[in-house]
């Protein structure tokens, strides 16, 4: 190249937040870091920039210990000199949810912003494989570009190319290809560091587009490199005197980004469609897919309470004019993203790390749940509950339905008829009802419209119900409660339903049942015939087709590590198909049947003793609950596993019978559809793929979609029945390394010992999955309604109402909650198809305006709104919409 390269010497470090170290030990060391950056700062003006990483939750971290320091943080941020943001932290892209990513950047920005500037570049350098729809993101929040280190072959491939999401957006990528250590530290003898320094070049030069190359001096918890600037001005003029047409800048991320944009020929740069996850060698770290599945699944907990209840029920109390806590939803947010990085929520840490996450995890679901039941209580003491329509014992119960989406739903409601008054002091129930207070066996429920629906009670107890009040010692009432199933042909979308519950005053109907014969469960939709060995053989009604040998348990010894699945060179796999497993109906009613399937599967202990027939043996109980449904199109399973056994992986099988090539899986803001088989370059790549609330798998006339509750990892096989593997369980015991790990590399806690539980449904259906509309079903099975007993009162909001509804079918909210800034309702929503739609909303409550908004909530826009609060606007293939509706 006559012009000679610019060669980018980007000082940085990258921060691992806890990982090898537990958080406070890496947090000292990040303390000492920007400390030694700070007096390099001051005495050393050539030393112009610092990259921290791309993160801004460092500096929450640091001046929690040097509070003292942050004037002079907030100086050299403003000057540029280091550079932060624009990610809170460098969470993992395909085990957190969509939204997750996004307040990732929303709590970077503004934290980046008031300490005194955000770096606009998309800095993704060590994520396990890279979304679909990163790009729509990073534009969402005026990023036009992405430097990434994983997910992309290098075999020739050139390093700069523009990256397009589903919807459209692009921006242009640069890849790491030889990862953001390669000027990691340069030698202070001249000779050796012009040597490294063009060895650096030489490698990057083929795979470049223009003449401007990215050189990260740096790696995982370096410090800066104090002597930088003296060897790099002897760099500089040793080229010269040879001369070389290069150029050696101390460089930031964003002027490389800049000069790569005005140079790189965008008309001949390759167009890289859809999710960056190419595997070869096995380079995005498949495994912490499962790695300690746990984590996975107090991940989905919190992210289903922040994101399903707390905000938009706080949101909507808002409106209806409550307090809107923000101060506390963004703690919560901050606390659970402080598990989202790769290290964390991937599992591949010591086991001090991992025991730190969980105390995290319960207090955002601790938080959540506070701040739901807040909201519905507020909401709840508004709702015009008239008079009960029978004389004796009533009740009224709300249940709430969080999804933009009408859904019939078996509801589990928990009604207390009062005994006796509140006390300071109190009695037992039966004191109460020896004096002679009214029980309750039997209840009828009402529905909305006046209808008497099924009902089935699960449990019928005495109890001491705790009286809570701000203003008193907590008081006790003596109360019979019952736990019911409802049976709700319909719930509105965003939004409630009032059902009366009243104390029976006939004789109950004769029983009836889901369950017409030994081991077998039916509804309108589904026939489920349970076989000796615990397998399922469900029959869709609506076509006559049989999916057969259904719910296989399949356990195989794992050689790997926290982060790669490694078969044993001798293994002996475990099956359940010759199990005898002991079968029982333990529910059965006119709202749901379940039958109980009880395994015991003798494991061997370890890896050693898997290589040997005659090796130690252990028990592991794997107990699967089965369950169906009135009015449902699935079949819920619910499985518990008594883990003793190590290193092994324990999946669960479910044959399709689909003649495809291809499979579905739901993504961030979109669904996937992948290759069943590998590539053939990807050796040593791995099969196992991410999703977040199912896979399907069809031919276009059939098909099954198997649905998950924080289960990420599935593998379909390329067997002839293309068989869904959901994995349970993968246990080892060494952080990385394979083969023999050093003590400081063991990991015992990855072995997952104990009781585990495990939630997962299977959906038969006809046609592909947006036909079966398999994301209604996957998220009406991850989001079931809540009910709430509300006092019998006048009220002004209706008996029943629809806070939202949002048309077409195929568009997925996102997020509902007030947004950061200003005084207004933020509403996102997605299409998750290929084809453009109108969208139309409905709101319950007025607004003054609407407008559209990029996903830093900035005003684009103004939309048109009718006098019923309705709202069209165009939505492009699988876009990403975000409102701003002004009260």
């Amino acid at each position: 190249m006559d012009q000679g390269y610019v060669l980018h010497v980007v000082s940085h470090t990258h921060w691992d937040r806890e990982w090898y170290l537990p958080f406070q030990r890496f947090r000292m060391r990040l303390v000492d870091l920007i400390d030694h950056l700070l007096a390099l700062l001051d005495r050393d003006p050539e030393f112009r920039f610092f990259n921290l990483d791309g993160q801004t939750i460092v500096l929450e971290d640091y001046l929690q210990i040097r509070p003292e320091n942050e004037e002079r943080l907030r100086r050299y941020i403003g000057e540029g000199r280091i550079l932060v943001g624009p990610w809170y932290q460098l969470n993992d892209e395909f085990l957190v949810s969509g939204e997750a990513t996004i307040r990732s950047l929303l709590v970077g920005h503004r934290l980046a912003q008031a300490f005194g500037g955000t770096m606009k570049v998309g800095y993704l350098p060590d994520q396990f494989g890279n979304i679909s729809q990163m790009p729509q993101i990073l534009r969402g929040f005026g990023i036009d570009n992405a430097i990434f280190g994983r997910g992309w072959a290098r075999n020739g491939n050139p390093v700069d190319f523009l990256w397009q999401s589903p919807d459209g957006s692009q921006v242009l990528a640069n890849f790491m290809a030889f990862w953001y250590n390669n000027l990691q530290r340069l030698p202070e003898e001249t000779d050796a560091a012009v040597a490294t320094v063009k060895r650096a070049r030489d490698l990057l030069a083929p795979l470049a587009t223009t003449r401007h190359l990215l050189l990260m001096n740096g790696v995982d918890h370096l410090e800066a490199q104090e002597n930088l600037s003296p060897i790099l001005k002897a760099v500089s003029e040793r080229l010269r005197a040879e001369g070389s047409p290069d150029e050696v800048r101390h460089s930031t991320l964003q002027q490389f980004v800049d000069a790569l944009r005005a140079e790189a020929p965008r008309d001949q740069l390759p167009v890289v469609r859809g999710e960056l996850r190419d595997d070869p060698g096995g380079m995005v770290l498949a495994g912490t897919l499962s790695s300690r599945m746990y984590l996975k699944q107090a991940n989905w907990a919190s992210q289903v309470g922040l994101e399903k209840w707390a905000e938009p029920l706080q949101a909507w109390a808002w409106m209806a004019g409550d307090y809107y806590d923000q101060g506390a939803l963004r703690y919560a947010w901050k606390l659970l993203m402080q598990n989202h990085p790769h290290d964390s929520i991937c599992g591949c840490s010591v086991d001090e790390v991992h025991a730190e996450m969980m105390p995290r995890f319960w207090q955002v679901q601790q938080l959540a749940d506070e701040l739901s039941e807040r909201a519905l209580h507020f909401l709840g003491e508004r709702i015009h509950v008239g008079e009960p329509p029978a004389a004796g014992p009533a009740a009224a119960v709300v249940a709430v339905n969080p999804l933009a989406f009408e859904h019939p739903a078996c509801l589990e409601a928990v009604v207390e008829f009062p005994l006796g008054p509140a006390r300071r002091s109190p009695v037992a129930p039966e004191v109460d009802l020896a004096q002679g207070a009214p029980d309750v066996q039997d209840v009828q429920v009402v529905d909305p419209t006046g209808a008497i629906v099924p009902v089935q009670v699960l449990e019928s107890t005495l109890a001491v119900r705790k009286v809570l009040s701000p203003v008193e010692l907590p008081l006790g009432q003596s109360v019979r409660r019952l736990r019911l199933l409802v049976s709700a042909q319909s719930l509105p979308a965003c939004g409630y339903a009032t059902f009366h519950v009243n104390a029976a005053a006939v004789q109950p109907p004769p029983l009836e049942t889901l369950s017409p014969s030994q081991n077998t469960l039916e509804n309108a939709s589904l026939r489920v015939d349970i076989g000796s060995n615990g397998c399922l053989t469900i029959t869709d009604k609506d076509t006559g087709r049989e999916y057969g040998g259904l719910l296989v348990f399949e356990d195989g010894g794992d050689d790997g590590d926290e982060y790669r699945y490694q078969a044993p060179r001798t293994d002996r796999v475990f099956t359940t198909l010759a199990s005898a497993p002991q079968i029982a109906r333990v529910e059965d009613g006119p709202v749901r049947a379940t039958y109980r399937i009880e395994h015991l599967l003798l494991l061997p202990e370890d890896l050693s003793a898997r290589q040997n027939e005659a090796g130690h043996t252990v028990p592991c109980r794997i107990t699967a609950w089965v369950s169906l449904c009135a009015d449902s199109q699935r079949v819920e399973v619910t499985t518990a596993v008594e883990n003793a056994a190590k290193d092994h992986r324990l999946r669960v099988l479910f044959p399709t019978g689909a003649r495809t090539e291809v499979a579905h899986a739901e993504g961030q803001f979109d669904v996937i559809t992948r290759p069943i088989a590998l590539p053939p370059e990807w050796i040593g790549g791995s099969p196992f793929r991410p999703q977040q609330s199912f896979v399907d798998v069809n031919d276009g006339q059939r098909g099954l979609a198997i649905l998950n509750q924080g289960l990420p990892e599935y593998e379909v096989q390329t067997d002839t029945d293309r068989t869904i593997a959901l994995t349970l369980l993968r246990c080892v015991g060494r952080l990385s390394g394979g083969g023999e790990a050093p003590a400081a590399d063991l990991t015992p806690g990855a072995q997952c010992l104990g009781r585990h539980l495990f939630r997962f449904a299977i959906v038969p259906h006809s046609g592909s999955w947006e036909e079966a509309r398999i994301w209604q079903q996957a998220h009406a099975f991850n989001v079931p309604p809540r009910c709430v007993q509300v006092e019998h009162r006048p009220g002004s909001l209706p008996a029943s109402a629809s806070f939202l509804q949002l048309q077409p079918a195929n568009l997925v909210l996102s997020a509902v909650k007030r947004a950061e800034d200003e005084d207004a309702l933020v509403l996102r929503f997605y299409n998750t198809t290929d084809t453009p739609v109108e969208a139309q909303l409905s709101l319950f409550f007025p607004v003054r305006a609407a407008y559209r908004a990029n996903l830093n909530e900035e005003r684009g826009e103004a939309l048109v709104m009718d006098d019923d609060h309705r709202v069209r606007l165009p939505v492009g293939p699988k876009e990403i919409v975000t409102l701003l509706l002004e009260r």
